[in-house]
């Protein structure tokens, strides 16, 4: 199961809050990846890679008129396929900008749109690569990386993935609390925040739900446990996802926790439509006749 549609829904709300100000965004997360990186002294400083100048200390010039109207053109453009050539041709002609992590987020978005993952995770790194710090591809890759899709290799590949996941989820929270989001009411910005704080924990969840199953002993239980902490905090949301609802009864059907499943997968379906409600449905129907069918437990003498 995909949560492709849901992820959309959070990442159009940031694309719409964020690209008020796209250039002041960006120069402020790199200032701040500027000061977290700047080298001590007497070490050589590395050399500056495209894209790369204010991570390495350096001010990055500020955006030319051509260079902000490209930009502009990117974050605009509706068809997936032509956004995503338009982010290359900005990456060939503007190599340094200050934009460009900017710019490839939205070509990760374009190819996230297009049911893409592989290339959606390879344009959401090379975001992350020119602005570690860049808020919408650390929720992009950190969400779309512990899929199932994702998890082939070899148990070290997997388990790479998994902690960069991991990695890039835990920073992503570290943002909420000081995310500037312009031109938007008190409420609104709350509630930004919280999808973003919901998104990142259950990107967290899923990394605990694989590592649960690659062990070759059984599932493991601590994960498991991580896992449903992770779900249960992701659905606190005010406006909870249904697939994460869905997610949490998975995690408590593996537990061994049939009532808690069945909850978690109704709620799933009040909240859902289409396949999403008919697969909870359908989960708690198995639930159920699972209990109906399981002996009565031995009465005490």
């Amino acid at each position: 199961m995909k949560r492709n549609v849901i992820m959309m829904t959070v990442f159009a709300v940031l694309v719409a809050a964020l690209t008020q100000a796209p250039a002041a965004h960006s120069q402020d997360l790199n200032q701040g990846q500027a000061a977290q990186q700047a080298p001590a002294t007497g070490q050589a400083k590395p050399a500056a890679q495209p894209g790369q100048q204010a991570q390495q200390g350096q001010a990055a010039p500020a955006p030319t008129q051509d260079e902000r109207n490209a930009f502009n053109g990117i974050q605009h453009e509706l068809d997936p396929t032509r956004q995503a050539q338009m982010v290359d041709d900005f990456a060939k002609k503007y190599p340094n900008s200050v934009l460009l992590s900017d710019a490839y987020f939205f070509g990760a978005y374009a190819y996230q749109s297009q049911g893409n993952v592989a290339k959606a995770v390879e344009y959401g790194e090379k975001s992350l690569a020119a602005n570690a710090n860049n808020l919408r591809s650390l929720l992009l890759v950190s969400e779309l990386l512990p899929q199932p899709q994702e998890m082939a290799g070899s148990d070290a590949d997997k388990e790479k993935k998994l902690q960069e996941a991991e990695e890039d989820a835990t920073k992503a929270l570290t943002q909420v609390a000081t995310l500037n989001v312009p031109n938007r009411t008190p409420d609104e910005v709350s509630q930004i925040k919280a999808s973003i704080t919901s998104q990142a924990h259950a990107s967290l969840g899923m990394v605990h739900l694989q590592r649960a199953t690659m062990s070759l002993t059984g599932t493991d239980k601590d994960e498991l446990a991580k896992a449903e902490q992770e779900y249960k905090t992701a659905v606190t949301n005010p406006k909870p996802s249904p697939e994460d609802y869905f997610r949490l009864g998975e995690v408590y059907a593996m537990e061994n926790k049939p009532d808690d499943a069945i909850d978690a997968f109704t709620q799933c379906s009040k909240l859902s439509q289409g396949q999403l409600q008919t697969m909870a449905d359908n989960e708690v129907q198995k639930l159920k006749k699972a209990k109906a069918q399981a002996p009565a437990p031995a009465t005490k003498p």
